[in-house]
């Protein structure tokens, strides 16, 4: 062999040892954006059941009860969250952060009878879900207020 094959033969190894790193740090990269993803889906599950949690004791405790919640996710500009009290029975909480949206909905074992809605962002972000009776139709209304 001469020498011109050897420095060949190095520097194909070479090459090859860096298309491997290359990969390596690419996966690496994708599965953490993955986690961060997962790990924000699993904090609004966790915010969605809480919130829906508090709706069936406000409605439980009955007229003028009031739960302040607190939004558990650090938000940074132009990130919000919509929290949805709908008709018949749905908690839905949209979510736009890091310029992804997401979107978690809860059934409510309890009705809700008036849509309602209130938008969180960095600077604002806690709410109040208040139970008050509604003379006129006879039912106890859930509603969100800021």
């Amino acid at each position: 062999m001469k020498r011109g094959q050897i420095s060949l033969d190095f520097l194909f190894a070479v090459t090859l040892i860096t298309i491997t790193m290359l990969n390596l740090v690419y996966i690496a990269d994708s599965e953490r954006a993955h986690s961060e993803t997962f790990d924000t889906i699993a904090k609004l599950k966790a915010f969605s059941i809480d919130v829906r949690d508090s709706v069936v004791k406000v409605y439980t405790a009955g007229d003028g009860f009031t739960v302040r919640k607190e939004l558990p996710i650090n938000l940074d500009a132009g990130d919000k969250v919509t929290v949805s009290l709908l008709a018949p029975d749905s908690v839905v909480v949209n979510a736009t952060i890091g310029g992804k949206g997401y979107r978690v909905a809860q059934r409510s074992p309890v009705p809700i009878y008036e849509n309602t809605s209130v938008t969180l962002t960095g600077a604002d972000r806690d709410f109040s879900i208040v139970a008050t009776y509604n003379e006129t139709e006879g039912r106890l209304d859930v509603t969100l207020s800021p």
